[in-house]
């Protein structure tokens, strides 16, 4: 024989609290795949849609709200989806940033530069610079970081060396010579230099100083003054005579060069003269060369043939008159 024995109260509490437990459980399982119907209030409009996941974030991930960097929910991704529940969205203020002159962000929402920067992990320099608009109401917000970088840099440059001309009495009259070659100096600039983004935006000189002095270029020229002899009519000079062609210039009285015409001194030999040279004929003195000094003259020749057979000869000059 059997007795049917009748359960305690506590046990018939703790099947009752386990009965509601899995209805509960049943309700959460009943409700996450059961479609929900939510306002969402977004882009300045109110519109209701029909939604099947649990949490916020799941929606927020397989949404086509077309969320982007810097958009943000309420409540938030981590929240349960109940029936009735009003998600609100909000769009990030597109952000233009650059930093040294590189995009880095298409979108990035702040209020501060800082606050950016931080979040990005952007240090700054002693000398940047920051440009911004964030926290104003121009629609088109932006943020440039400036890199500026301040060196300083050393340049040189050769210094010319001076000429001194010394006069030499033992030179013949109208000749220098080199005596002692000059060697350049050296002179050096120290400049401070500014970049921004890697280009050069300002250079300053901040000192100068010459580190080697140059030594002079010394050239002796002769002291001696040509005599002033001035050949007249019927006078016979002995002169040292060159030749010459056509240069492509006019001669020192004006006129295109031809066979007759003599280039002289005209301290000595007067333009205009009229002369009879050995070995070269009749001729009138219509030029100047800065060789020809005192008893030397040059006579035009047709051609640099001819002038370079004539080369150098002393010759007996005859003065004709004007």
């Amino acid at each position: 024989m059997f007795l049917l024995r009748q359960p305690s109260a506590g046990r018939g509490r703790k099947l009752v609290l386990l009965a509601c437990l899995v209805a509960g459980l049943q309700s959460l399982f009943l409700v996450g795949w059961t479609s929900k119907k939510v306002d969402i209030y977004a882009d300045g409009q109110a519109r209701q849609v029909t939604v099947n996941q649990w949490l916020v974030g799941d929606f927020q991930s397989r949404s086509q709200e077309n969320l982007r960097i810097g958009d943000w929910i309420l409540p938030l991704p981590g929240g349960w989806f109940w029936p009735g529940l009003k998600l609100f969205m909000a769009r990030g203020t597109p952000v233009a940033a650059e930093v040294a002159g590189q995009n880095i962000w298409p979108r990035e929402p702040a209020s501060v530069a800082s606050e950016l920067l931080n979040r990005e992990g952007i240090t700054l320099g002693p000398g940047d610079r920051v440009e911004t608009n964030l926290g104003s109401e121009d629609p088109h917000q932006y943020i440039r970081v400036i890199r500026v970088e301040d060196s300083i840099e050393v340049q040189q440059q050769p210094v010319d060396p001076p000429v001194v001309r010394r006069p030499d009495r033992y030179l013949p009259p109208g000749q220098e010579k080199v005596v002692q070659e000059g060697q350049p100096g050296v002179r050096y600039y120290k400049y401070q230099v500014r970049k921004e983004n890697g280009v050069e935006v300002e250079r300053r000189l901040v000192d100068t100083w010459v580190e080697i002095q140059p030594s002079p270029k010394i050239v002796a020229y002769s002291s001696r003054a040509y005599p002033e002899v001035t050949a007249r009519a019927g006078d016979t000079l002995m002169v040292i005579a060159t030749a010459y062609t056509h240069t492509g210039n006019r001669t020192a009285t004006g006129i295109w060069p031809y066979r007759g015409v003599v280039a002289v001194d005209p301290r000595v030999i007067p333009l205009g003269t009229r002369l009879y040279v050995e070995g070269y004929g009749y001729a009138v003195a219509q030029d100047t060369g800065g060789l020809i000094k005192g008893k030397r003259i040059d006579l035009f020749m047709d051609s640099a043939g001819e002038a370079m057979r004539w080369g150098r000869r002393q010759v007996t000059v005859r003065i004709l008159g004007d």
